[in-house]
C-alpha cells in the first residue's frame, strides 16, 4: 500500500510505485492447482535404488509440469540419519518438475507435538521440500484441531506457502480444515481404501469447497478400472489422487504398471 502522507504523492512517488507492482512476483499459493484442477500425489515409500521407481517419477514430473507431487519416507519421517541417495533422488525429481511432501506421522493427535515438529524441521535441515504430510491425523470433532493448527504454522514457518496434506484417510469434519477462521491443512486425504470406491461419495460440504483441499487415495485398483476410479474422484471435488494396483501389506512401496498412462490421463482430461 501507499505510504501514509498528509500531502499529495508526488508524481514520482506514483511511478516508482506503479514499477514496484509491475516487477513483484504473483504466484499462487502452493496448494492452489494453477494449471487444471487435478494433480497426482504419489506416497513415493521407495528407496532410491539405481533402478527403483524414481526414474519413473522424475520422468512423469518432466513430462506434465505443475502435475505431480511425491510424498519422501526415508524411515516414517526424515530417517535416523541424513541419506545421500534421498538427497539425490529428492533433488532430482524436484529439478524435474515434482513437488516434493516430506511424511511424518501423528498417531492420530496422541504423538507430542514437539516430537512432529522436530521431524518436520529435521526435513527442512536434511532435504529440500515443498511442504509436509502428516499421516495418521485424527478426525475426532473438539478433539484435536488445535493441535494440528499448531503443526500447520510450524510446517509453514520452515516452507512459507508450503503444501500440508493431513490424512485421516476418512470422512472428516470440517473443522481439520477449517478452524475458528484458519486454516488447519491445505488439504485433506478423504478417501483411502481397498474396496468400494466407486460407491463412495464425499460429504456435502466437501462439494461446496474448492477441489484443491481434498485428496483421495484408493489402492488395489486394476488396469482396467483406473479410469473410472479417477473420473469418480473427480466427480466427488478431489483435486489430489493417487491409485495404484499394489496391496497391502504396503501398497506404496511402488508405481502402478499404469502408472504413466494415469498421470497423461490426469493431464489430458482435467
Amino acid at each position: 500500500m501507499l505510504p501514509r502522507s498528509f500531502g499529495r504523492p508526488s508524481v514520482a512517488l506514483l511511478a516508482a510505485v506503479c514499477a514496484a507492482l509491475t516487477l513483484a512476483p504473483s504466484a499462487p499459493p502452493a496448494a492452489q492447482l494453477p494449471r487444471g484442477s487435478l494433480r497426482v500425489l504419489v506416497p513415493a515409500y521407495f528407496y532410491p535404488l539405481a533402478s527403483s521407481p524414481w526414474s519413473r517419477l522424475n520422468a512423469a514430473a518432466a513430462a506434465h509440469p505443475q502435475r505431480v507431487a511425491a510424498i519422501g519416507n526415508p524411515g516414517s519421517g526424515p530417517g535416523s540419519a541424513f541419506d545421500s541417495s534421498y538427497s539425490a533422488a529428492f533433488a532430482g525429481f524436484r529439478a524435474s518438475g515434482g513437488l516434493l511432501l516430506g511424511y511424518v506421522h501423528s498417531s492420530y493427535g496422541a504423538r507430542p507435538a514437539a516430537a512432529v515438529k522436530a521431524d518436520m524441521t529435521q526435513w527442512r535441515a536434511w532435504y529440500p521440500l515443498d511442504g509436509f504430510f502428516i499421516d495418521e491425523m485424527d478426525n475426532l470433532a473438539g478433539a484435536h484441531e488445535a493441535y494440528y493448527r499448531d503443526l500447520f504454522l510450524h510446517a509453514r514457518s520452515l516452507v512459507p506457502r508450503g503444501i500440508v496434506v493431513g490424512n485421516p484417510g476418512v470422512s472428516t469434519p470440517q473443522s481439520y480444515l477449517f478452524w475458528n477462521n484458519q486454516r488447519v491443512v491445505s488439504a485433506l486425504c478423504i478417501q483411502e481404501s481397498s474396496s468400494s470406491f466407486l460407491a463412495w461419495q464425499s460429504d456435502s460440504w466437501v462439494k461446496a469447497l474448492p477441489r484443491r483441499n481434498f485428496y483421495a487415495l484408493p489402492y488395489a485398483v486394476g488396469a482396467s478400472t483406473w479410469p473410472s476410479v479417477v473420473d469418480h474422484a473427480y466427480a466427488e471435488n478431489c483435486g489430489w489422487i493417487y491409485t495404484t494396483d499394489d496391496v497391502l501389506p504396503n501398497p506404496w512401496d511402488t508405481l502402478p504398471s499404469y502408472f504413466e498412462a494415469l498421470v497423461s490421463y490426469v493431464d489430458a482430461s482435467y
